[in-house]
């Protein structure tokens, strides 16, 4: 018997009455019947997650949907159809998350199969989007443009969706299983957040120089008890990635605890058995013996892929835009679709920052995309506090929230604006509504993470405030730095965290 299932919380009483993936046909049989939400068991409602549907408490009858773009990479036609379906089914917005992916809001259950079968025929799919799953193959987003990487890991991320999606084996995992799998040496894939992390690496094989990937596990940033992935000291070869995958699932699965949603994430195995075992474990389910860990080829952790860089590929450029805090709307991201068409390659890339990429720009039409009115919206060269902020959903959608991040992140980092502040270059600052860390504030140069404070008699909005965050070989978690700090108080409290870091960064230069 699998470990844990003696103990049953009622999620995984919910899973073992009836697997995820068999909800479809309900889910169209109310969806057609147009069942009242609360007539729906709650069961089915989390079943639906494993569509990538999930119903909002906070504004009852609607419903988010999240979709799954493997490593961030979206034809022009598969973004004009998420544009679509945004503006006549949902609120006409769409958030970009920090896993290169794309959330719809105020969605009808009745519309959900037209909204899923419109999406599906463009090559979009939502499947197993939520709940204990794995979520979006993260990847590069300059993945076979970036001159400077070892390998393109497009095809390996697609292998990756071919072997897990609609594949009973990996529908039941204890918990999510976030990944990450990219070929450049900037770990755009934030790969010590990662579950599960591949990164590049060499390694010499009887005097031959092989390329691949070195594997980082049990990073995880949400809960009371961060973590960043460490080494399992494995190194695999391209053609090995997948058979490593699918082994660290099936050990995951059946030796994962499951008793308490709390402690149910991959890092909580690796706490109980150490990297060693771990490992000895996925050797044992790969069925061969895995090489140790190559060389390590990052060099530095991911910049923000914003402005006009040259691709690997002779007279073409890649431009990266910033989106504020992620969010879209239907017109733009139809119009972003329409300039990648006119200008690039017809292809748009997504960011874990929450940005876009528009790759395959010919030399002589860089002015005429940088022209375009869009750009005004969504800049190539926004300021320095705007470009490295990542930003979760908030509370006017996630009822995990407990503060109004998009507009609050909005509204300070103009407010600091408007004050002259400055930072220096790649300042990340994150903000999170909850402890869940969906906005990766333990990261970050300064994370905010909501909270409430009484004031008055009131309950307000407001922010723990963390520093000191970084990812790479000296990698650490923020440290809370001041608790409860209330959102009039907020860009003072920014304002000094961002001069003592810039008096910082002066003296290390």
């Amino acid at each position: 018997m699998t470990k844990g299932w003696c103990a049953m919380n009622k999620v995984e009483a919910m899973k073992t009455a009836k697997d995820g993936l068999d909800v479809w046909p309900d889910l169209v049989r109310y969806a057609a019947e147009r069942t009242p939400v609360t007539d729906i068991p709650e069961d089915d409602l989390q079943r639906m997650k494993w569509y990538g549907v999930f119903h909002r408490s906070q504004r009852p009858g609607t419903f988010m949907m999240r979709l799954r773009i493997t490593g961030g990479r979206l034809t022009t036609a598969q973004t004009l159809a998420i544009a679509d379906v945004a503006s006549e089914f949902g609120h006409g917005s769409a958030d970009i998350t920090s896993r290169q992916n794309i959330q719809l809001r105020d969605l009808s259950l009745y519309d959900i199969p037209t909204v899923i079968e419109r999406l599906g025929a463009a090559g979009v799919q939502t499947l197993q989007t939520g709940l204990d799953n794995v979520r979006n193959y993260i990847g590069c987003p300059l993945a076979g443009i970036d001159g400077g990487e070892l390998l393109d890991t497009t095809p390996l991320l697609e292998a990756i969706g071919e072997a897990h999606l609609l594949v009973r084996e990996f529908s039941n995992l204890p918990r999510k299983l976030n990944i990450s799998l990219a070929g450049c040496r900037e770990d755009c894939g934030h790969a010590q957040t990662q579950d599960l992390g591949f990164v590049p690496a060499t390694l010499d094989v009887g005097g031959r120089e092989v390329a691949g990937f070195n594997v980082l596990v049990g990073g995880a940033l949400g809960g009371t008890s961060p973590r960043l992935a460490t080494p399992l000291d494995v190194f695999v070869a391209p053609s090995e990635v997948v058979d490593v995958f699918t082994a660290l699932l099936r050990v995951y699965r059946d030796h994962g605890p499951r008793e308490k949603r709390s402690q149910a994430r991959l890092k909580w195995l690796l706490d109980e058995w150490g990297e060693s075992r771990l490992r000895d474990a996925v050797e044992a389910e790969v069925g061969r013996p895995l090489a140790h860990a190559g060389r390590d080829e990052r060099t530095h952790v991911a910049g923000d892929h914003l402005g006009v860089h040259p691709q690997r590929q002779p007279g073409l450029s890649y431009v990266g835009l910033h989106v504020p805090v992620g969010r879209i709307s239907a017109a733009q991201l139809a119009e972003l679709a329409h300039l990648a068409e006119r200008h690039g390659g017809s292809e748009v890339r997504l960011t874990v920052d929450q940005n876009v990429v528009i790759p395959h720009v010919a030399d002589d039409a860089l002015d005429g995309l940088l022209a375009e009115p869009l750009l005004d919206a969504l800049r190539p060269d926004p300021g320095v506090l705007w470009r490295n902020l990542v930003v979760c959903t908030g509370n006017d959608y996630c009822h995990y929230s407990l503060i109004d991040t998009k507009n609050r992140a909005l509204d300070v980092v103009a407010e600091l604006e408007s004050r002259g502040v400055d930072a220096p270059p790649g300042t990340r600052i994150h903000m999170s509504g909850c402890v869940h860390a969906c906005g990766k504030h333990h990261i970050a140069d300064i994370g905010l993470q909501g909270a409430n404070v009484r004031i008055d008699g009131r309950v307000e909005e407001a922010v723990d405030v963390f520093a000191g965050g970084r990812l790479g070989a000296q990698g650490q978690l923020a440290e809370r730095v001041a608790d409860k700090v209330p959102m009039a108080c907020m860009a003072d409290t920014l304002e000094t965290l961002l001069h003592e870091r810039a008096l910082t960064m002066a003296v290390r230069a």
